[in-house]
């Protein structure tokens, strides 16, 4: 499925001046068998084929970001698509297995993938009109350059004319199983509104809940004395205050949720303080929604604030007092955020703390490879104490400390969780050191 998924298939638009035709050609046509797959398009399927053919570049892109068909000229040298080059891809779409179907359909029904399908189209066309007077306008690029600028806003017309019906919100419900009670059933039950993410503002992915929350959320079920555990000092003066847990990207709220409910059965003396935090205001109105949903208004045990990770305010409350356990899931989407994150939880994690660091690996698409940069920021203890004794050494904390990898746990995708890019999962211990 990740070979159809768009953000694994539609190139890079930083590069797209040295990205050639045959490459967006591909893209588009596995854009269109998944979304439109009946639908024909007039531009590229009705031309009159012709005998003649020029074969295309048919190198696939090799994209670390998120990418053949055969070129006709007619009779007066024009570039046709014809059916005959490009099969049964922008018309009908071939006789597919029951999977290939199946892995259709959970693209279509997934949010992430068709709002970033709709917001590449829309810089796509934006940049094109420079991509297509890159080359000759009579010359065998530059006609399909051309053509495919005309094919681009043919799909996104069809997507805004579907946007209605799709754009809804859509109510989930969990149940985990923290291992207790009657044959195990499950007793910590969620209920979370996903709302749809903007198309044009990428940063509302917390809108949704991606599969690195609800494993982790299943993990701190299963194994809560080993993430929820106080992790201060024994009989120390700390202990008389609340424990304090802070949610990084908490998104729909998933995880300081699951914690609540599991603290609440501990009934801990003083109650613990749970902040979950995000950035977008729609993510941030749609936390406070799910929070409202799990509890009772006389007993809501999570406070809902907005933190930016690259200047926190740590002047203010709640902020202004460390943190004891930090939890964060799937929350690097960038390079920028590795490092954002790094001074973040270096400012809010107190030294005895523990930061939980639940990551998807994603072995294609635009966020292909981003866990090597979040391994080269919180680095194993082991390398931070080869680093010490060369004499590199970070000064965090205001101590000769810094936040390494403890501990590490991989995890295998599991049935239908999580999208099409996800590979698998990491999970990490993060202490100073």
């Amino acid at each position: 499925m990740a070979s159809l998924a768009p953000t694994a298939t539609l190139p890079p638009l930083g590069r797209l001046l040295s990205t050639p035709g045959q490459t967006v050609l591909q893209a588009l046509q596995k854009l269109r068998s998944v979304y439109f797959p009946h639908q024909p398009c007039p531009i590229l399927s009705q031309k009159k084929p012709s005998t003649s053919t020029r074969k295309g570049d048919e190198t696939p892109f090799i994209d670390s970001g998120y990418a053949s068909a055969e070129e006709d000229d007619d009779d007066s040298g024009r570039i046709s698509l014809s059916t005959a080059s490009i099969p049964n891809t922008f018309a009908a779409p071939p006789d597919d297995d029951d999977s290939d179907e199946d892995a259709r359909e959970l693209l279509r029904a997934d949010p992430f993938e068709r709002a970033f399908a709709i917001k590449w189209l829309t810089g796509f066309i934006s940049r094109a009109e420079i991509w297509v007077a890159e080359e000759e306008e009579d010359s065998v690029e530059g006609l399909l350059r051309s053509d495919l600028l005309e094919a681009s806003s043919t799909i996104l017309s069809a997507f805004t004319g579907d946007d209605d019906e799709a754009e809804v919100d859509i109510t989930r419900t969990f149940a985990f199983s923290t291992g207790q009670g009657e044959a195990h059933s499950p007793n910590i039950h969620v209920e979370l509104n996903d709302a749809p993410i903007s198309s044009e503002d990428h940063t509302s992915v917390g809108l949704q809940s991606w599969g690195s929350c609800i494993l982790f959320a299943e993990k701190l079920c299963t194994s809560r004395e080993v993430y929820l555990s106080d992790p201060r000092p024994f009989g120390g003066v700390n202990m008389r205050k609340p424990l304090r847990i802070l949610e990084l990207g908490a998104g729909t709220g998933m995880l300081s949720i699951v914690t609540a409910k599991l603290l609440q059965g501990e009934r801990m003396q003083p109650q613990p303080e749970i902040i979950a935090t995000d950035y977008h205001p729609d993510v941030l109105a749609n936390l406070r929604k799910n929070i409202n949903t799990n509890f009772s208004s006389s007993s809501m045990p999570i406070e809902v604030e907005v933190l930016d990770w690259e200047l926190p305010e740590t002047d203010r409350p709640p902020f202004n007092e460390r943190f004891d356990i930090i939890l964060a899931a799937d929350v690097v989407y960038h390079p920028e955020h590795a490092k954002w994150i790094e001074a973040c939880v270096s400012k809010l994690l107190h030294k005895h703390g523990v930061f939980w660091m639940f990551m998807a690996i994603r072995g294609s698409g635009r966020h292909e490879g981003l866990d090597k940069i979040v391994d080269a920021t919180f680095v194993s203890k082991d390398v931070a104490l080869r680093e010490r004794e060369h004499g590199d050494v970070c000064e965090g904390d205001g101590h000769r400390q810094r936040l390494v990898v403890v501990d590490q746990d991989n995890i295998q995708r599991q049935g239908g969780v999580g999208r099409a890019d996800e590979n698998c999962y990491k999970l990490s211990k993060i202490v100073w050191v």
